[in-house]
């Protein structure tokens, strides 16, 4: 009987279960993310910054995905186990190789997790140009109670191409490994003078998704006089733990409510 049961939730799921497709042509774009230089950067349909991909557990994320730069580039899913599918992971030359200028690539993976992910290129320091976004993998039997859900990005910022800091980094000339110090940061995509602002009904319970998709940068995040209750760390729903503020490191994500 119990077999039976849960053969039908299975059935039941699969029965619901979609491919969720985004198209993604990857390209150079100019930006000025920080309101202080604009530069050369790499981006997604023609703007930047990429946009935030949703998807649902049991569904299928599919990125139909076009390489328009002069160089390789790879898409990498990061905090995703990818059992079954590691050739989707994006590391190049680990997992995957790279799309050539004007190739393509489908990618295909399967939604077996759930929290808050990002995904970004995976050849050599590309990312650190700007091809990066968060990736939310929701789940419809949430756990935590909530009014509303938010997504807040924290990001470093060099005002030097990705390809010139990595030169300058593992130069001779850089003995002590000493790396380089990012020249700003963005808070949900806005940096230098501009503000983010996000609005707040009192009364609502908000679950803000803090992702670190920086080069090197660590984050202290709090919110002036209020205490907030972590709910997730890096896509794994925890029991609520009241904090006054949240560290996050490079690729780190939490969930605070």
């Amino acid at each position: 009987m119990l077999f039976k049961s849960l053969a039908g939730l299975a059935l039941a799921a699969a029965a619901v279960a979609k491919d969720v497709t985004y198209y993604w042509d990857i390209g150079y774009v100019t930006a000025n993310p920080d309101g202080k230089l604009e530069r050369q950067v790499i981006g997604v349909n023609g703007v930047w910054p990429p946009p935030p991909l949703h998807v649902s557990l049991n569904d299928t994320l599919v990125i139909e995905t076009r390489n328009s730069l002069d160089t390789l580039t790879t898409l990498h899913a990061h905090g995703m186990y990818q059992n079954g599918t590691n050739y989707m992971d994006g590391p190049y030359m680990v997992t995957q190789c790279g799309i050539p200028p004007g190739g393509n690539m489908t990618y295909r993976i399967p939604i077996i997790q759930t929290g808050t992910y990002w995904i970004h290129a995976h050849f050599s320091a590309q990312y650190v140009d700007g091809i990066r976004a968060p990736l939310i993998l929701h789940n419809p039997e949430e756990p935590h109670k909530y009014d509303e859900d938010v997504v807040l990005t924290l990001e470093d910022w060099y005002h030097d191409g990705a390809a010139g800091l990595l030169k300058d980094f593992l130069s001779w000339k850089n003995p002590g490994g000493a790396e380089p110090v990012p020249n700003g940061a963005l808070i949900g995509r806005v940096g230098g003078d501009e503000l983010y602002k996000l609005k707040f009904t009192p009364g609502k319970t908000y679950r803000i998704r803090l992702i670190n998709m920086s080069a090197l940068s660590m984050f202290h995040f709090s919110i002036e006089g209020h205490k907030m209750r972590v709910i997730e760390v890096d896509g794994v729903d925890t029991e609520e733990q009241e904090v006054g503020n949240v560290i996050l490191s490079v690729a780190q994500r939490t969930s605070i409510l």
